[in-house]
């Protein structure tokens, strides 16, 4: 799962096999460690009570709470993703959880456990 944060924007990228996993057992974590006994962990849950997003910060921990229908839907359609504000109480944060595409300017085999780029049939393509 990539995570990239500018601002008071919050974007999550999840492969086919992250994908996977959240529709099996509702969560994907990763973390990120900054030293011997410092780590940084960011995860996306599905959960039954929620009809909206919701980004909690606790423990080390940034958690992206998916409400189970959304979550279901996205995991098993061609939704590419999904977003909302939030309101964190103090500021807003635009949230944005999406399938991680396979990119358009590199080999496709750096990158098996991606999604195939929508627009990747039109790479070759020229317009004269």
């Amino acid at each position: 799962m990539k995570l990239r944060i500018k601002g008071n924007s919050i974007r999550l990228r999840l492969t086919k096999t992250e994908v996977e996993q959240f529709d099996k057992e509702g969560k994907v974590q990763e973390s990120v460690q900054f030293g011997p006994e410092h780590f940084f962990y960011y995860q996306i849950v599905s959960h039954p009570d929620l009809r909206e997003l919701n980004l909690v910060y606790e423990d080390h921990t940034m958690r992206v709470e998916v409400p189970a229908p959304l979550a279901e839907e996205w995991a098993k359609t061609d939704q590419i993703g999904f977003e909302q504000e939030i309101n964190s109480g103090s500021s807003h944060i635009h949230l944005l959880v999406e399938k991680d595409f396979q990119c358009l300017h590199r080999d496709n085999a750096e990158e098996p456990d991606n999604y195939a780029h929508p627009l990747a049939h039109q790479k070759n393509d020229t317009v004269i």
